[in-house]
Formats: C-alpha cells, structure tokens, sequence
C-alpha cells in the first residue's frame, strides 16, 4: 500500500543531506536516437517524484544517455485504472511506473515480465523485494523502501519500548495513534508475528479472526485511528497522542529538528514496504525500461537515494558504502515483518468489513 505522505509531511520533513553518491557509470551509451524519445517513467507525487527527478534521472540520463520524462502518480489503485484504461485506448500514460506490494497481484495484466539477462544487477536486491509472475519471471522490482516502527513521544515515555506486545500493555493506556486501514496500518501482520509466530496464521479467515480478535484489544490504549499522517504527526510531537505506529523516517528527521520523538525496531522488526519499477505492456521502450530498472539496482544509486530521500536501501548494505550512522536513519539490521500483500488482495473486502466491526469500530 503506497505511502501517502509524499505531497505535505515528508516534503516538510525531510531534508536533502550534504552527502553525495560517487560516479554512477553504467556502461555504454545506447542508440542516440533514443534520447529523442524520453522514457516515461510515473513516480508517487509530491516529494518522491521531486527527489528522483533531481537526484537519479539525471545521473541515469548522464550514464546511458537516454532521457527520463516524469510523470506524476497518485498514490492509489486509481492510478493503475488510469492505465489499464489508456491500454485499452492504445496509450498508456506511462513506460515504467512505481506500484507498492498489492498492484502487481491485483492488477498482473498491465505489467511485463521483465528478462533477467538484461538485469545483471538483479542479484543485490533480496528475493523478497522482487515480485515474480506465476512462472518466476520478475515483473516488479523495488527501489525505494521505508519502515513502520513504534514511535513514541521522549517525554511522555523515557524509556523506549521493546516489543509490539508492549503496545498491548497497561503503560499505553489511551495513548496510541494507529493507522485506521487494515491493508496500510500493518497491525494484522505485527499481531500475527508478535503473538502467533508468524503470518501463516492470516491464510485462513478463521485465522484472520482471531488475529483481529487479538488485534481488537487494542483498541483501549488507541486514541487514535488515524487517516490523515500529518494529524498524528502534529499529536506526536505535541505529546496529544504520544505513542503508536509510525514511520521511521520522518520521526528521525523530526528528533534532528528538535522534537521530543523517538522510533523503535521492536524486537520483532519494523514492518518494511516499497515502492517498485514495473514495465506496462506495450511501452515500445522495454529496452531503455530495462536499462532504467537496471541502473537504480546499482549499489552506488541505491546509497545515494538512502542518503536524498530517507528510504532504506533495497540492495544488500554490505555492497553499499553506507555508514552506520546513513543506514540507521532510514533502516535496521532486525530482519522486517514483509507485509502479507497476497492476503489483502485476496479477502480484502472481506478484511475490510471485519476490521471495521472487530478492530475499529466507526472511525
């Protein structure tokens, strides 16, 4: 499920740093007629399209050659309708577009099989930040990823938390702002592996039950449930709502800027998401698109977006030339909690309806 935050907070909050990538060479140039013909690549609007279209177009275009025109993508299902519907016109708005976890499942007809000989650098993104068609063909690799973690307000709560469990507990009493969407605020998975052992339990609608069961008892320390990431930022800072489920990016960049924040890996992990680069059918650029997918799995592109935008890298960090202090900004070494994304695309009505009347009641 694709951030939303990408017009208004983050834009507010995060900050480019001073430190810059090294060379990023790629090779050789492609056929200069192509730089004629820009590739079209669609990134989530706001901040994230305004960042990669300073920071790593430019720097692919220098590489290869060949030119990047941005496109600007809502961050929802709507955008792939978009498409979808420009496919069946004989256009569509884009060449490489970025998808979070659930499109590529929900909407698999629009996206290419991409050719892994044309991705030599495949290889330094985990198997699991790659989606694969039915046959094991990647269709969707990520290049941006970003954590939830638990956040808490440093003067309302000293001491940081441990464990998901906590939130659970008598110490967060009326004090917790939760996301309000059973498929972005991540409490089904964090439930699942902090009290289940594990997500195979959300197979099953029974087991989705009594994870909702369990996740529903939360709802006494939730004062909360939150659409709107700027409204629990502001309480956040404030101390109004001083603990709960947030991202990990923004809250250090708002403990750099003075606020009385922290955020937290549980012991279980912070829960990851991503945004990736898929090809739509048809483009007619599936060369450049690949050269393009390519080039941002580049370890030395892979730091320099960690370092401009905040997000964690999704190559291995031992290729990167991060330091300790870069990496822990944005990611951790506690292995994440990956959302289950095939659960949400296959009952998510289903879980909708239910988280309403079991987890959340009216928000």
């Amino acid at each position: 499920m694709p951030r939303t935050r990408f017009t208004t907070s983050r834009r507010r909050f995060l900050k480019g740093t001073a430190a810059a990538a090294g060379t990023l060479a790629l090779g050789t140039y492609l056929p200069r007629a192509w730089a004629a013909k820009p590739l079209r690549v669609s990134a989530y609007g706001g901040y994230f399209e305004d960042s990669l279209t300073k920071y790593v177009y430019p720097d692919f275009t220098k590489a290869t050659g060949i030119a990047v025109e941005s496109v600007s993508e809502q961050g929802s299902n709507a955008w792939f309708t978009a498409i979808k519907t420009g496919l069946a016109a004989g256009k569509a708005p884009t060449d490489v577009t970025m998808t979070g976890g659930q499109a590529a499942r929900r909407f698999p007809e629009l996206f290419v099989a991409l050719d892994e000989s044309k991705l030599p650098h495949l290889g330094n993104v985990p198997a699991k930040l790659i989606h694969r068609t039915a046959d094991g063909k990647p269709d969707a690799v990520a290049v941006l990823a970003w954590y939830t973690t638990f956040v808490t307000n440093t003067d309302v709560f000293p001491d940081p938390p441990v464990s998901w469990a906590d939130a659970w507990t008598e110490k967060y009493r009326d004090s917790l702002g939760w996301g309000a969407s059973a498929d972005s605020s991540y409490l089904l998975d964090i439930t699942a592996v902090t009290f289940f052992g594990g997500q195979d339990i959300l197979n099953s609608r029974e087991g989705l039950l009594k994870v909702m069961d369990k996740a529903g008892e939360l709802k006494k320390n939730v004062t909360l449930w939150y659409r709107d990431e700027g409204q629990f930022q502001q309480a956040l800072q404030t101390g109004e709502v001083p603990a709960g489920q947030y991202y990990h990016d923004v809250t250090t960049v708002m403990a750099e800027d003075g606020f009385p924040v922290r955020s937290t890996f549980p012991k279980e992990g912070g829960v990851i998401d991503f945004g990736s680069w898929a090809l739509i059918r048809n483009s007619g650029k599936e060369a450049q698109a690949h050269r393009f997918i390519d080039f941002c799995c580049l370890p030395e592109v892979q730091a320099k977006i960690t370092r401009k935008l905040r997000t964690a890298p999704t190559v291995r960090r031992e290729l990167t030339d991060l330091t300790d202090e870069e990496f822990s900004r944005a990611s951790s070494a506690i292995p994440p909690i990956y959302p289950a994304y095939n659960v949400y695309v296959k009952d998510g009505d289903w879980i909708a309806q239910k988280w309403t009347e079991i987890v959340t009641g009216a928000v």
